[in-house]
Parts: structure tokens; C-alpha cells; sequence
């Protein structure tokens, strides 16, 4: 789950788990995930958590 500080926008993915390395959607779900974060919000990195 991913957000911008003030809440107003969220992003929340998930991924089943695969028992066949095969069959593992992992890899394909980082690159969407990247994706989506630079399309939701911009591409900037997140600060350190306080």
C-alpha cells in the first residue's frame, strides 16, 4: 500500500502466492507496481518514514 502524505491519494495492490516458480507472477508484478507508482505519483521517491 502506497499514499501521499496528506491521504488524499492511495494506490493498494496484491499478488497470490504461486508455488510454482513457473507460474510466479513476482517479476511481472515489481514492473506493473513501478509502473503504477510513476503514474499515480509521479515518479518521486518516497522520504525517509517518520
Amino acid at each position: 500500500m502506497y499514499g501521499t502524505p496528506d491521504g488524499r491519494t492511495t494506490l493498494t495492490a496484491a499478488l497470490d502466492h504461486v508455488d510454482d516458480a513457473a507460474l510466479s507472477m513476482g517479476a511481472a508484478f515489481q514492473q506493473a507496481t513501478q509502473r503504477l507508482l510513476a503514474e499515480v505519483f509521479g515518479g518521486g521517491q518516497a522520504g525517509p518514514a517518520r
